[in-house]
Protein backbone atom coordinates (compact mmCIF):
# COMPACT_ATOMS: atom_id res chain seq x y z
CA UNK A 1 0.00 0.00 0.00
CA UNK A 2 1.35 3.44 -0.92
CA UNK A 3 2.14 6.08 1.67
CA UNK A 4 -0.76 8.33 0.57
CA UNK A 5 -3.12 5.35 0.82
CA UNK A 6 -1.88 4.52 4.28
CA UNK A 7 -2.31 8.12 5.32
CA UNK A 8 -5.89 8.11 4.01
CA UNK A 9 -6.68 4.94 5.94
CA UNK A 10 -5.13 6.40 9.06
CA UNK A 11 -7.16 9.55 8.65
CA UNK A 12 -10.39 7.58 8.28
CA UNK A 13 -9.61 5.58 11.44
CA UNK A 14 -9.06 8.83 13.32
CA UNK A 15 -12.42 10.14 12.09
CA UNK A 16 -14.18 6.99 13.27
CA UNK A 17 -12.42 7.09 16.61
CA UNK A 18 -13.44 10.71 17.03
CA UNK A 19 -17.05 9.85 16.23
CA UNK A 20 -17.13 7.05 18.75
CA UNK A 21 -15.45 9.12 21.41
CA UNK A 22 -18.49 11.37 21.54
CA UNK A 23 -20.73 8.56 22.77
CA UNK A 24 -18.42 5.92 24.21
CA UNK A 25 -17.03 6.28 27.73
CA UNK A 26 -13.30 6.93 27.78
CA UNK A 27 -12.79 3.73 29.76
CA UNK A 28 -13.93 1.74 26.72
CA UNK A 29 -11.32 1.28 24.02
CA UNK A 30 -12.25 1.94 20.43
CA UNK A 31 -11.21 -1.57 19.40
CA UNK A 32 -13.32 -3.19 22.12
CA UNK A 33 -16.33 -1.07 21.19
CA UNK A 34 -16.06 -1.83 17.49
CA UNK A 35 -15.72 -5.55 18.17
CA UNK A 36 -18.66 -5.47 20.58
CA UNK A 37 -20.84 -3.80 17.94
CA UNK A 38 -20.67 -6.82 15.61
CA UNK A 39 -23.50 -9.29 15.64
CA UNK A 40 -23.56 -13.09 15.32
CA UNK A 41 -24.93 -14.83 12.22
CA UNK A 42 -28.21 -15.67 13.90
CA UNK A 43 -28.96 -11.91 14.06
CA UNK A 44 -28.76 -11.80 17.85
CA UNK A 45 -28.27 -8.27 19.09
CA UNK A 46 -24.62 -7.19 19.38
CA UNK A 47 -22.92 -6.13 22.53
CA UNK A 48 -23.01 -2.36 22.61
CA UNK A 49 -21.70 0.49 24.64
CA UNK A 50 -23.15 3.04 27.01
CA UNK A 51 -25.13 5.71 25.23
CA UNK A 52 -25.70 9.15 26.66
CA UNK A 53 -29.36 9.95 27.30
CA UNK A 54 -30.95 11.97 24.52
CA UNK A 55 -32.60 15.34 24.91
CA UNK A 56 -35.76 15.43 26.94
CA UNK A 57 -39.07 15.67 25.07
CA UNK A 58 -39.38 19.40 25.73
CA UNK A 59 -36.04 20.08 24.06
CA UNK A 60 -36.64 18.50 20.68
CA UNK A 61 -39.33 18.07 18.07
CA UNK A 62 -40.31 15.40 15.61
CA UNK A 63 -38.17 15.36 12.51
CA UNK A 64 -39.23 13.42 9.42
CA UNK A 65 -36.49 11.11 8.20
CA UNK A 66 -36.49 7.95 6.19
CA UNK A 67 -35.39 6.04 3.12
CA UNK A 68 -36.96 3.56 0.75
CA UNK A 69 -39.62 6.10 -0.13
CA UNK A 70 -41.06 6.15 3.40
CA UNK A 71 -41.12 9.31 5.47
CA UNK A 72 -41.20 8.36 9.13
CA UNK A 73 -41.21 10.33 12.34
CA UNK A 74 -38.39 9.91 14.82
CA UNK A 75 -36.73 11.92 17.61
CA UNK A 76 -39.66 12.30 19.95
CA UNK A 77 -40.55 15.64 21.39
CA UNK A 78 -44.24 16.28 21.02
CA UNK A 79 -46.82 14.32 22.90
CA UNK A 80 -48.23 11.43 20.90
CA UNK A 81 -51.36 11.17 23.01
CA UNK A 82 -52.71 8.05 24.62
CA UNK A 83 -54.62 6.43 21.76
CA UNK A 84 -51.70 4.27 20.62
CA UNK A 85 -51.70 2.45 23.96
CA UNK A 86 -55.21 1.16 23.36
CA UNK A 87 -54.04 -0.29 20.03
CA UNK A 88 -51.51 -2.54 21.74
CA UNK A 89 -52.31 -6.17 22.49
CA UNK A 90 -53.21 -6.89 26.11
CA UNK A 91 -49.64 -7.95 26.90
CA UNK A 92 -48.35 -4.64 25.56
CA UNK A 93 -50.76 -2.39 27.41
CA UNK A 94 -49.32 -3.48 30.74
CA UNK A 95 -45.93 -2.08 29.65
CA UNK A 96 -47.16 1.03 27.83
CA UNK A 97 -46.20 3.47 30.57
CA UNK A 98 -42.69 2.05 30.90
CA UNK A 99 -42.24 2.01 27.12
CA UNK A 100 -43.34 5.62 26.89
CA UNK A 101 -40.96 6.69 29.65
CA UNK A 102 -37.97 4.85 28.15
CA UNK A 103 -38.72 6.23 24.67
CA UNK A 104 -39.07 9.80 25.88
CA UNK A 105 -35.80 9.57 27.81
CA UNK A 106 -34.05 8.32 24.67
CA UNK A 107 -35.70 10.82 22.33
CA UNK A 108 -37.75 8.24 20.46
CA UNK A 109 -41.38 8.15 19.43
CA UNK A 110 -42.92 5.79 22.03
CA UNK A 111 -44.93 4.14 19.28
CA UNK A 112 -41.73 3.16 17.49
CA UNK A 113 -40.23 1.61 20.60
CA UNK A 114 -43.51 -0.19 21.26
CA UNK A 115 -43.52 -1.51 17.70
CA UNK A 116 -39.98 -2.80 18.04
CA UNK A 117 -40.68 -4.48 21.39
CA UNK A 118 -43.83 -5.99 19.88
CA UNK A 119 -41.70 -7.66 17.22
CA UNK A 120 -38.77 -8.51 19.49
CA UNK A 121 -40.55 -10.23 22.36
CA UNK A 122 -44.32 -9.78 21.99
CA UNK A 123 -44.03 -7.84 25.26
CA UNK A 124 -42.83 -10.87 27.22
CA UNK A 125 -40.44 -9.59 29.90
CA UNK A 126 -39.01 -13.06 30.52
CA UNK A 127 -38.47 -13.94 26.86
CA UNK A 128 -35.12 -15.53 26.03
CA UNK A 129 -34.11 -16.29 22.46
CA UNK A 130 -32.08 -19.28 21.30
CA UNK A 131 -29.09 -16.98 20.95
CA UNK A 132 -29.47 -15.71 24.53
CA UNK A 133 -31.19 -12.36 23.93
CA UNK A 134 -33.15 -11.36 27.01
CA UNK A 135 -36.35 -9.56 27.86
CA UNK A 136 -38.68 -7.08 26.25
CA UNK A 137 -36.09 -5.47 23.97
CA UNK A 138 -34.15 -8.73 23.54
CA UNK A 139 -30.80 -7.47 24.78
CA UNK A 140 -27.77 -9.74 24.65
CA UNK A 141 -25.84 -10.01 27.95
CA UNK A 142 -22.83 -8.19 26.50
CA UNK A 143 -25.05 -5.45 25.14
CA UNK A 144 -26.69 -5.03 28.51
CA UNK A 145 -23.34 -4.85 30.25
CA UNK A 146 -22.12 -2.19 27.84
CA UNK A 147 -25.29 -0.19 28.29
CA UNK A 148 -25.07 -0.53 32.05
CA UNK A 149 -28.48 -2.17 32.46
CA UNK A 150 -29.78 -5.37 34.02
CA UNK A 151 -31.50 -7.23 31.15
CA UNK A 152 -33.68 -9.14 33.62
CA UNK A 153 -35.11 -5.89 34.97
CA UNK A 154 -37.87 -4.97 32.48
CA UNK A 155 -37.56 -1.23 33.05
CA UNK A 156 -33.79 -1.26 32.59
CA UNK A 157 -34.16 -3.56 29.60
CA UNK A 158 -36.50 -1.09 27.91
CA UNK A 159 -34.17 1.78 28.79
CA UNK A 160 -31.21 0.00 27.19
CA UNK A 161 -33.17 -1.01 24.10
CA UNK A 162 -34.48 2.53 23.63
CA UNK A 163 -31.05 4.10 23.93
CA UNK A 164 -29.50 1.57 21.56
CA UNK A 165 -32.25 2.03 18.95
CA UNK A 166 -31.95 5.81 19.24
CA UNK A 167 -28.23 5.48 18.58
CA UNK A 168 -28.61 3.23 15.53
CA UNK A 169 -31.17 5.61 14.01
CA UNK A 170 -28.92 8.58 14.71
CA UNK A 171 -25.91 6.73 13.31
CA UNK A 172 -27.52 5.62 10.04
CA UNK A 173 -29.93 8.50 9.49
CA UNK A 174 -33.19 6.62 9.07
CA UNK A 175 -35.54 4.39 10.97
CA UNK A 176 -35.23 1.62 8.40
CA UNK A 177 -31.46 1.40 8.68
CA UNK A 178 -31.60 1.92 12.44
CA UNK A 179 -33.91 -1.07 12.78
CA UNK A 180 -31.71 -3.11 10.46
CA UNK A 181 -28.68 -2.29 12.61
CA UNK A 182 -30.58 -3.19 15.76
CA UNK A 183 -31.39 -6.57 14.26
CA UNK A 184 -28.31 -7.46 12.22
CA UNK A 185 -25.66 -5.26 13.77
CA UNK A 186 -24.21 -1.91 12.68
CA UNK A 187 -21.20 -3.55 11.06
CA UNK A 188 -23.35 -5.45 8.61
CA UNK A 189 -25.37 -2.38 7.69
CA UNK A 190 -22.16 -0.48 6.99
CA UNK A 191 -20.76 -3.36 4.97
CA UNK A 192 -23.94 -3.69 2.91
CA UNK A 193 -24.37 0.06 2.50
CA UNK A 194 -28.02 -0.43 3.44
CA UNK A 195 -30.24 -3.19 4.76
CA UNK A 196 -28.09 -6.33 4.57
CA UNK A 197 -29.20 -9.30 2.54
CA UNK A 198 -30.18 -11.34 5.59
CA UNK A 199 -33.61 -12.94 5.42
CA UNK A 200 -34.44 -12.29 9.06
CA UNK A 201 -33.43 -8.63 8.84
CA UNK A 202 -35.30 -8.03 5.60
CA UNK A 203 -38.41 -9.46 7.24
CA UNK A 204 -37.80 -7.73 10.57
CA UNK A 205 -37.73 -4.15 9.32
CA UNK A 206 -41.12 -4.17 7.51
CA UNK A 207 -42.72 -6.06 10.39
CA UNK A 208 -41.69 -3.40 12.89
CA UNK A 209 -42.83 -0.67 10.50
CA UNK A 210 -46.16 -2.42 10.10
CA UNK A 211 -46.66 -2.45 13.87
CA UNK A 212 -45.63 1.21 13.87
CA UNK A 213 -48.33 1.94 11.30
CA UNK A 214 -50.90 0.11 13.40
CA UNK A 215 -50.00 2.38 16.30
CA UNK A 216 -50.43 5.47 14.12
CA UNK A 217 -46.76 6.27 13.73
CA UNK A 218 -46.53 6.14 9.94
CA UNK A 219 -48.79 8.02 7.57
Amino acid sequence: MTVPALAAVGGRICEIQSSFSRIVPQTTSFADTLQAAERSDDAAQPSMFSLAPQATPSETAYTPVGILGTEIIVRSGAATGESWKAMLPTSGRSWATEIESAANDAGLDPRLLAAMVWQESAFQSDAVSQSGAIGLAQLMPGTSEGLGVDPWDPVENLDGGARYLAWTIEEFGSIELGLAAYNAGPGRVREAGGIPNIAETRAYVPRVLDYYRQLGGVA
